[in-house]
């Protein structure tokens, strides 16, 4: 079930009980956070993963492969899995399956983990092409999963039958209009909205539509979204787009742009545009939560690559959203 978010839930409230006036508990909206740190100083913060039933969300290190836990009512996010737990060695796009399962992938280590949080336990582990980058990972109605391959061109799709899981090349990129760029970031940020996945791809800010039932693939009518990269939505229609500056123009500040987007996803207008007070450092995945706010994380990955010294601490940034 999709739920549209109002900018107006601000928190969880409080109960206070006034023992000197006698009078009823009183409730007070609690002012949300605009930022969470994550420890260590070589962390750089990549995928996420947001459940709202528990209020907890997932962090993977694009470094490392540690992997991070917060929660929104709290500043401070913990180590959760420490890097080298089950050969993770680096991590990228991440997600929650209905079922509450956690997919992190891996990058251009080709592998594609499955996890229970209740116990960290290593359901699946599955492995895409050699010479490949498997970067994020979007969840269809049907339960499929669909991962995006950002140098080979190819989607994967991964299915599950009674434990038993796999991973398929299922769309074959180099047959449709996307022209592929070896050597550069091209299909990254994935969503799947009905029998359509959009994808967008890094280097040269296009924006895709593809059937999850055909294969076709058409380009959307939207302005450039230059290092784009997750795409995030709660109905399909206002999807949010993190936009770095790997592949931008150097005056380019990092943002969240806001697209909306016509009936059949053929079209889209960037309506709005979030920068956080002080900004955003090279933004990757993003969730929303049930209380109106993105969550944003600020990878640094352009400062991991360029082997420059990070600025610390590491954070996600908690931005209010219109509804």
């Amino acid at each position: 079930m999709r739920v549209r978010f109002r900018h107006l839930l601000l928190g969880v409230s409080v109960t206070v009980t006034m023992a000197c006036t006698g009078t009823a508990p009183a409730e007070s909206a609690q002012v949300p956070l605009d930022h969470y740190v994550i420890p260590g100083d070589r962390a750089f913060p990549t995928g996420l993963a947001y459940d709202p039933a528990s209020g907890h969300f997932y962090v993977g290190s694009a470094a490392d492969g540690a992997l991070y836990r917060g929660h929104i009512d709290r500043p401070e996010v913990e180590l959760w899995s420490p890097d080298g737990t089950d050969g993770r060695a680096l991590t990228s796009g991440m997600t929650l399956d209905p079922a509450g399962r956690l997919f992190v992938n891996g990058a251009d280590s080709n592998s594609i983990r499955i996890y229970d949080p209740a116990g960290a336990e290593l359901l699946a582990e599955l492995r895409g092409l050699d010479g490949g980058f498997v970067n994020e990972v979007t969840i269809a109605d049907d339960g499929s999963a669909y991962v995006t391959d950002s140098f080979l061109p190819v989607i994967y799709r991964i299915t599950e039958t009674e434990g038993r899981w796999q991973l398929e090349p299922w769309l074959d990129v180099a047959d449709t209009p996307i022209d592929w760029i070896h050597g550069r970031h091209n299909l990254n940020g994935i969503l799947a909205v009905g029998r359509h996945l959009l994808s967008v791809q890094s280097n040269t800010g296009q924006l895709w539509r593809i059937d999850r039932f055909t294969g076709a693939v058409i380009e959307v009518d939207a302005p450039p979204l230059p290092s784009g990269d997750a795409l995030i939505s709660a109905d399909g229609r206002q999807v949010f787009v993190t936009q770095g500056n790997l592949y931008a123009a150097g005056d380019q500040e990092p943002r969240v742009a806001v697209l909306a987007m016509n009936e059949d996803l053929t079209s889209a207008q960037v309506v709005d545009t979030l920068i956080p007070p002080g900004g955003l450092r090279h933004p990757s995945q993003a969730a929303l939560t049930e209380r109106g706010r993105i969550l944003v994380v600020n990878s640094q990955y352009n400062r991991l690559v360029a082997e420059q010294a990070p600025e610390l601490p590491f954070t996600i940034s908690s931005i209010p959203v219109a509804d």
